[in-house]
């Protein structure tokens, strides 16, 4: 197996921090490097056994700077990245931060992977010919956000890239992703939280909207295979066939507890009455 040094951005989210302990624990010889301008992880334990094969910077993709002094410092072979500006408007309270991190931090990104790899535009480094940079975007939805915006100027300006330059990468677009330790404030890590402790409530039907999700180690081995597989300049749409509205969705959550946590359950509730939290 090569030895590969990978840099992931947004080590510190829910996706990307699975993503560093599904390749570490996979791949013995592949190395880690974290970059989050978050200090602090959703799921990231400490990884004493694998201290030697991960580091983690504090670095903003918008720093341009910050991140060619990386590929200084690193060998870096590939680029996993999944750092973005994904809170609503309510919490970023500045509108250009989605258009500075989701767009202009790609293209620090792709600027310097293009400089560490390519020696020419269509002409890889030898050293570097199966280098490859790995975006995750969004799955087609009908809500038009400044985020999904953003992510899709991303994307376009991802494709352009690999036109014009030839730069080897691959895009997998994911649904809506739950798994252990989700950031509190979302429906799905909220709602396993209330159902353990038997806190539940009626839910108040928010949207009628049906969205695919994904278990996030599902997620992390579609991923692998793309990065591993995929052909370049290729989008993967990642996801199942099924679609579930949120009260669907979260009906199935206690049920599948019940069994687990003595003492919660659903009572009298009809599956399409839904379920919510306190």
């Amino acid at each position: 197996m090569n030895t590969k040094t990978l840099l992931v951005t947004g080590g510190h989210g829910f996706i990307g921090s699975h993503i560093i302990h599904y390749y570490l624990n996979k791949y013995p010889d592949y190395q880690i490097v974290n970059i989050d301008y978050n200090t602090q992880a959703d799921c990231i334990e400490t990884l004493s056994k694998q201290a030697a094969r991960y580091a983690y910077h504090r670095v903003d993709i918008r720093n341009a700077h910050a991140i060619n002094h990386l590929f200084e410092l690193y060998n870096i072979t590939d680029i996993l990245h999944f750092a973005a500006e994904t809170r609503s408007m309510d919490c970023v309270g500045e509108i250009r931060l989605y258009e500075q991190t989701n767009v202009f931090g790609t293209m620090n990104l792709l600027y310097a992977a293009q400089s560490a790899w390519m020696l020419d535009a269509h002409q890889p480094n030898p050293n570097y010919a199966a280098s490859r940079f790995h975006h995750l975007s969004l799955a087609d939805t009908k809500q038009e956000t400044l985020y999904s915006e953003s992510k899709e100027k991303a994307d376009v300006m991802i494709q352009n890239f690999h036109e014009q330059y030839g730069l080897n990468i691959v895009t997998t677009a994911s649904p809506e992703v739950f798994g252990p330790m989700p950031q509190e404030d979302k429906l799905t890590g909220s709602y396993f939280q209330h159902s353990v402790e038997s806190k539940l409530a009626p839910l108040e039907e928010s949207t009628a909207e049906l969205r695919g999700r994904l278990f996030v180690r599902d997620l992390c081995e579609a991923i692998d295979t793309v990065f591993r597989l995929g052909e370049t300049g290729e989008r993967y749409e990642m996801g199942l066939n099924a679609h579930l509205g949120n009260n669907e969705f979260t009906w199935n959550i206690p049920s599948l507890l019940e069994d687990h946590f003595p003492g919660n359950t659903r009572g009298n509730r009809q599956p399409n009455s839904g379920c919510a939290l306190d």
